[in-house]
């Protein structure tokens, strides 16, 4: 017979698995926006893969609360170079995506 504690633990184990579950649909999906920029902006994506920088609480138009998620990436120009790209969600919604090709953070000096 199962007792209370035991189900709360089940109830805990399920809810981890959904959301890690949710949370790699919204990686998958950053990982194939920033593949998807890159492509079209002519840089290479670095590591070929992203990572979650920043989850949050905000508001949506009516006032209703919902999650926000920032996946951040690397991407480089000649290779040599480093910069920081990210896309973030608001709720289930693509809110921003950026590449920021200004100063690198990382530049390897060519001899």
């Amino acid at each position: 017979m199962w007792t209370l504690g035991d189900l709360f633990i089940l109830i805990l184990v399920i809810a981890a698995v959904g959301i890690w579950v949710r949370h790699d649909r919204f990686r998958r999906r950053a990982l194939a926006l920033a593949r998807q920029a890159t492509d079209k902006a002519d840089v290479q994506l670095l590591d070929q893969t992203v990572s979650l920088r920043r989850v949050g609480l905000a508001r949506d138009d009516r006032g209703w609360p919902h999650l926000t998620r920032r996946f951040g990436f690397e991407f480089s120009k000649s290779g040599y170079d480093r910069f920081r790209g990210h896309v973030d969600f608001a709720g289930d919604r693509l809110a921003d995506l950026e590449l920021d090709l200004g100063d690198p953070h990382w530049r390897h000096e060519r001899d």
